[in-house]
């Protein structure tokens, strides 16, 4: 949880900006030779970034191709961010929590309007277990995000763990977890996600986006997604094929369909940055973004981070004191952001066909990128 100093701070960088300031051209030039490099070692095909600082959009970077060989990569394309739309489900979530529509320590069962046959009567599998991958749901890849096929599943102790939901030690990333949060959100609100996200969210920041591609306002450039051998797994007609089916009908989108470009995302990221600000506007209650970041005061067993809700955080990334952060890997994508509550800058990576991790566990073409831009760019 951020410190009042650390939030005052953030929040007084956001309302002083009268505007985004912009980098000199030779520091942006510098700067996207140094990037072409980075994507060119990687082997990426495709990248695109934004640079926050000062709780805004600063600059914007691109390299290769969104479809090769005809549609160059730039900062507007529209990306699939595979699990950074987790993100996306936490500010509904928290959204959700703050209009009274979803108890975030209740059962799900009562947003979701049926019993979860768990193994223990003392497991209450709530949406903070779900935002926290505590809940005791066992993850199914199979699974088809369909309403009545997930709550078949659920109806079976087979799909749970023999575990108390919201305990640390059971941690276990769970995508199918939040295919059943975001069925939940949307049947308790009656409204889709987006509907639920865009008048809170997008709307007031100028950003075409949506869980389902097919749905875009525009959708004349959207980025294929390429595989690290270069060969194209998800086209740009399997994307706008999907189209929103209605009010909790299928929550197999929520785990990673969210599609943006750098630029609108990096205005999220922004927005988080400052505490809910965006260029003087307080776009989400800080108190959204101070549950998005809230964690317990240990790290998750096993692994280097904080789990937030569900943001994740960590000490000295790219040499900061804390960064909150978040992966998408899914279809040959690899993304990234991450950003720094005290001063109020971060990255945003959208990329594919690139390969390797580094030693924090980052994408290796989004933590090269977030570096050079969190310590060359000040």
């Amino acid at each position: 949880m951020r410190s009042y100093i650390t939030r005052l701070l953030a929040l007084v960088c956001a309302l002083t900006l009268l505007s985004p300031s912009v980098q000199a051209a030779s520091s942006h030039s510098d700067l996207q030779r140094q990037i072409d490099a980075i994507c060119q070692e990687c082997n990426a095909v495709g990248v695109s970034v934004a640079y926050v600082r000062g709780g805004a959009v600063e600059d914007t970077f691109a390299w290769g191709w969104a479809t090769y060989p005809h549609d160059p990569m730039t900062a507007d394309t529209n990306v699939r961010i595979a699990s950074i739309s987790k993100i996306l489900v936490g500010i509904a979530a928290h959204l959700s929590a703050q209009a009274g529509t979803l108890d975030l320590d209740g059962p799900i069962d009562y947003a979701l309007g049926y019993y979860l046959a768990r193994r223990s009567a003392a497991d209450v599998v709530t949406p903070r277990s779900i935002l926290t991958h505590t809940s005791s749901i066992i993850p199914n890849p199979a699974a088809t995000g369909v309403f009545d096929g997930v709550i078949a599943l659920l109806s079976s102790p087979d799909s749970f763990y023999p575990a108390i939901s919201g305990s640390l030690k059971d941690w276990d990333y769970n995508n199918f977890a939040f295919y059943v949060l975001g069925l939940a959100i949307e049947k308790a609100n009656g409204q889709t996600m987006d509907e639920i996200l865009n008048p809170a969210l997008c709307d007031p920041l100028d950003i075409d986006a949506s869980f389902w591609a097919g749905d875009l306002r525009d959708q004349s450039h959207i980025a294929t997604q390429y595989d690290k051998d270069h060969v194209a797994f998800l086209t740009v007609p399997m994307q706008t094929e999907i189209h929103n089916p209605g009010v909790a009908a299928n929550g197999s989108v929520f785990a990673g369909n969210y599609h943006i470009s750098a630029r609108d995302l990096g205005k999220i990221v922004a927005t988080l940055a400052a505490d809910g600000c965006y260029e003087g506007r307080q776009i989400l209650d800080p108190a959204i973004v101070e549950a998005l970041e809230a964690h317990e005061d240990r790290l998750v067993p096993d692994q280097n981070f904080y789990q937030c809700q569900p943001l994740r955080c960590r000490e000295g990334l790219f040499g900061r004191e804390l960064m909150y952060y978040h992966t998408g890997s899914a279809y040959g994508a690899q993304c990234l952001i991450c950003y720094d509550p005290a001063l109020g800058d971060g990255v945003v990576v959208l990329s594919s066909g690139g390969s390797g991790v580094d030693r924090y566990g980052l994408y290796r073409v989004c933590g090269k990128i977030a570096d050079l831009l969190l310590n060359d760019a000040l």
